[in-house]
């Protein structure tokens, strides 16, 4: 598309555009990606209207500014009390933005990369936390599997702790998810992540025969998802975090570390992460089990498990530097052939 020097697009068609073309069309996000981006442009709009007396139809270009965003950033941290990863998520929402405007409206390139050029802030490393094998065992023994609630809790989990899959994909799957690989006879489970994009994961055979037995019990060949409440609906996010939440609590009578660690559904994902590291399994291919776009989203997991090793050897008081901090390799084309 073509632009005249006499001709100026709205913010408003570009907002829109935004979403519908660039979003939802080309790059075929999830609903909660848009949701994502969407609170974004609520929570700016709201702050113009509030702090320069802006209206809706009144907004443009110059309101992009880096400035103006500069000063958005400071009253979500000091007026909304927002972390740095918070604040990293709003920018890197309207650095998007900004870099399809200059795509499209190169009339307002110069405001755009000024806007893109606003740094992200430093956040603190946490230290991942993950599910050791006897954490997950104290968990699978509160499900009562003679109930449906107590087999369905433990379908959850060893599905969780089998394949590291995200809560939205775990309440998506329903029985034509699990497919048998005739030639070797293995049951492999096939997700539809973030973006649409398909993956295949094997399962244990421990994993297989509970969720057979799940099925088969409680006729869910046929439903569009095989975690069902009590109410015979669909289970949801925050039906999942809740027996997540009672489960953790009941284990933790019978391990207490459980009550040292803040667990979360997606405490999963790191579990089977760090045991497919510690297994020996490279990094790119964690990253293609879990869904990642970027390998450098799964570095995290290898940087986290050399720190916990030094601190185990700094316990033991063993002191050398066989394990030492991880520093990236200098060969960057022996890096890469081994994506």
């Amino acid at each position: 598309m073509s632009y005249s020097k006499n001709k100026v697009t709205s913010i408003q068609t570009l907002i829109q555009n935004f979403f519908l073309e660039r979003l939802i069309q080309q790059r075929g996000v999830t609903s909660r990606t848009i949701e994502s981006y969407r609170d974004t442009f609520k929570i700016y709009i709201k702050y113009l209207q509030e702090m320069f007396n802006i209206s809706v139809e009144n907004i443009d270009i110059s309101d992009f500014s880096q400035d103006k965003v500069l000063l958005f950033l400071k009253y979500l941290e000091e007026n909304r009390n927002n972390k740095s990863i918070t604040l990293n998520n709003r920018l890197s929402v309207i650095h998007t933005f900004m870099k399809y405007v200059a795509e499209q409206a190169p009339e307002y390139s110069n405001i755009a990369k000024k806007t893109i050029m606003i740094p992200f802030k430093k956040q603190e490393t946490k230290i991942i936390e993950y599910i050791s094998k006897e954490e997950f065992k104290a968990m699978i023994n509160q499900c009562d599997d003679s109930t449906y609630l107590g087999l369905r809790d433990k379908v959850m989990l060893m599905i969780l702790y089998n394949t590291g899959i995200r809560v939205s994909e775990l309440i998506s799957l329903n029985w034509k998810s699990f497919k048998e690989i005739e030639n070797n006879k293995s049951t492999y489970l096939f997700v539809t992540g973030k973006g649409r994009k398909e993956r295949t994961l094997p399962l244990w055979k421990s994993t297989t025969e509970l969720v057979k037995e799940y099925v088969h019990t409680y006729q869910l060949q046929n439903k569009t998802t095989i975690f069902i409440n009590k109410n015979n609906s669909a289970l949801t996010r925050s039906g999942v975090r809740f027996r997540i939440e009672k489960l953790l609590l009941m284990a933790s009578n019978e391990c207490p570390s459980l009550l040292e660690k803040n667990i979360s559904v997606h405490t999963f994902r790191h579990s089977v992460a760090m045991n497919l590291l510690q297994a020996g399994v490279d990094i790119s291919t964690i990253a293609i089990w879990l869904g990642h776009n970027s390998i450098e989203t799964t570095h995290k997991y290898m940087v986290a498990d050399l720190e916990i090793k030094r601190k185990a050897m700094e316990k033991a008081g063993i002191i050398d530097n066989s394990v030492p901090k991880y520093k990236p390799s200098n060969n960057l084309l022996e890096f890469l052939s081994k994506l």
